[in-house]
């Protein structure tokens, strides 16, 4: 490949990736604020069901950190593929330095009963939360996207940091911090 078709993939690929990503830049203030009304409307959910693909990053961080934070609130994790993994050595360190000892954590799988079970579903992205409507027959009001708490950055999906360089792991939990404040801060007081 010649110098110059090169640089015009790479322009192309930029654009694509800019034009693909447009809709989530214009509907995020609003899914945003629709998300924390949401929440802030209905009961406080007895049990919140945290899921990503592999319940062994994402999940089990968001859901030490809503352990923490909601110690009244029944919090448990799972993944659409396999069980009793552990979470990747990145994940624990970068975890533990920020508090969270996830040491001893098992991924889990979904399950009918996790989710029947749960009055929130926390999900990664779209994907995830269309899957689990459609396979569960969940009302979609139950399933929240992680991706619409957080104020800073305009996508809905929260990246997946397995496999990825230890700053892909800081940016998807620097994002979960950011979304498990919001949905924390807009939760009813209990009662």
């Amino acid at each position: 490949m010649t110098e110059s078709a090169e640089t015009a993939r790479n322009i192309l690929g930029r654009f694509y990736r800019l034009v693909r990503s447009l809709p989530d830049r214009i509907l995020h203030p609003r899914r945003h604020s629709l998300a924390l009304r949401r929440l802030s409307a209905g009961p406080r959910p007895r049990r919140i069901l945290v899921v990503c693909h592999g319940n062994i990053c994402r999940s089990p961080y968001l859901e030490g950190l809503l352990q923490l934070r909601l110690p009244d609130v029944d919090i448990e994790s799972a993944g659409f593929v396999g069980r009793g993994r552990t979470v990747p050595s990145s994940s624990l360190s970068l975890s533990a330095r920020r508090g969270l000892d996830l040491s001893r954590f098992r991924s889990q799988s979904i399950t009918k009963e996790k989710v029947q079970a749960a009055d929130l579903i926390v999900v990664m992205d779209t994907n995830q939360a269309r899957r689990i409507v459609k396979r569960f027959r969940v009302a979609a009001a139950r399933v929240l996207i992680a991706g619409d708490l957080d104020p800073m950055v305009p996508s809905r999906t929260i990246r997946d940091p397995w496999n990825q360089p230890i700053e892909v792991f800081e940016a998807s939990f620097d994002r979960l911090d950011r979304c498990a404040a919001n949905l924390v801060a807009a939760l009813p007081s209990v009662g």
